[in-house]
């Protein structure tokens, strides 16, 4: 650092500080820094950050530093009422309180604030991470100063920038939901998504599903895309396919289908994509807090390493999905065949 300040004719402090991304150095002195740090090979030691770690491990953190959990919903809590979006927090905050962070929910949404201010509002706060959780919409575009943060998003909904992301296994999530169903005897499947939902987890489970009907043994159902839930659609389209079970991220598909058949839904099974581990549902666990954790893990490794901004090249991490099997009357069962 010595030898950096004295080349670029600044203190060491100033370096030092501009390395680490703190509050009161201009983007233009951070950027300089940097610059001449990499082309005089500096890079920071990983065994003072391992001996770091281990003192913060050692003793109660005082003061953990904040990172940004960043969403852009209707309202700032709007993000609350899904239980998949809960669970990224949960497991992420989780991790951040491990690696010495405080997890902080902050909103892109209040009124007047615009990118530049959101993102100064951010860096004076002395934040330097940002996880950027679930978006409101399946595809999204955020923009925010990022030159400033290390940042990794959660899920698929980020389309641009392309930050290094964590996501759940969305196309073997379905590929285990079919293989657990066929196993069971069941010939005629079916599968209901939104255009949301589908854009959301870009098309992979329907890819999916549409690869494992080659080794199913009955008729091939098409699946039902819908731009929002439908009963008179999805009442329509059973009534014509007569399927046994229907897989879907969202439970509403098998209310509505119940509600509008009546008793002719009752020979028709349901096989959740998305459960809640708490639920009594068959299905698929994607494991959001587990990827919660993993996108800090993620965060907290780019801030030892000082990377900030879009990387040239995104690296996506895919966490593996469960089976979990239902109870009750929500258990599979092998059906009667028609």
């Amino acid at each position: 650092m010595s030898e950096l300040a004295a080349k670029l004719q600044l203190s060491t402090m100033s370096v030092s500080r501009a390395l680490r991304n703190a509050v009161g150095v201009s983007v233009k002195t951070r950027k300089r820094v940097v610059e001449a740090a990499k082309q005089m090979n500096f890079r920071p030691d990983p065994s003072l950050g391992v001996l770091n770690q281990y003192r913060h491990g050692r003793r109660p953190v005082a003061i953990a530093e904040k990172v940004a959990f960043v969403t852009n919903f209707p309202t700032a809590d709007g993000w609350r009422k899904v239980i998949t979006f809960v669970r990224y927090f949960e497991g992420a905050s989780r991790r951040a309180r491990q690696l010495g962070y405080e997890l902080e929910p902050f909103w892109l949404g209040a009124a007047g604030l615009s990118p530049h201010r959101a993102s100064n509002i951010l860096h004076e706060r002395g934040i330097r991470g940002i996880i950027v959780g679930p978006l409101a919409q399946g595809k999204s575009s955020l923009e925010v100063h990022r030159d400033l943060f290390s940042a990794a998003a959660l899920g698929r909904s980020l389309e641009t920038p392309g930050l290094s992301t964590v996501s759940p296994n969305h196309f073997q999530a379905m590929e285990l939901a079919c293989h657990e169903i066929a196993r069971r005897g069941y010939q005629r499947i079916g599968y209901a998504v939104t255009l949301g939902e589908d854009a959301r987890t870009i098309g992979a489970p329907r890819a999916a599903f549409h690869l494992q009907q080659e080794h199913f043994t009955g008729p091939l159902i098409p699946p039902l895309v819908l731009p929002e839930f439908s009963a008179t659609a999805i009442a329509a389209w059973a009534k014509e396919h007569r399927p046994e079970v229907l897989i879907s991220s969202e439970q509403t598909h098998y209310e509505l289908l119940r509600a509008t058949l009546g008793r002719q839904a009752a020979g028709i099974d349901f096989v959740h994509l998305n459960i809640d581990p708490e639920s009594d549902l068959s299905g698929v666990d994607q494991g959001h807090d587990i990827v919660g954790e993993h996108a800090v893990a993620l965060l907290h490794l780019k801030l030892l390493q000082r990377e900030t901004g879009v990387p040239e090249r995104r690296d996506i991490v895919h966490v593996h999905c469960v089976w979990k099997d239902g109870r009750g009357s929500w258990s599979l069962r092998r059906p009667v065949h028609r």
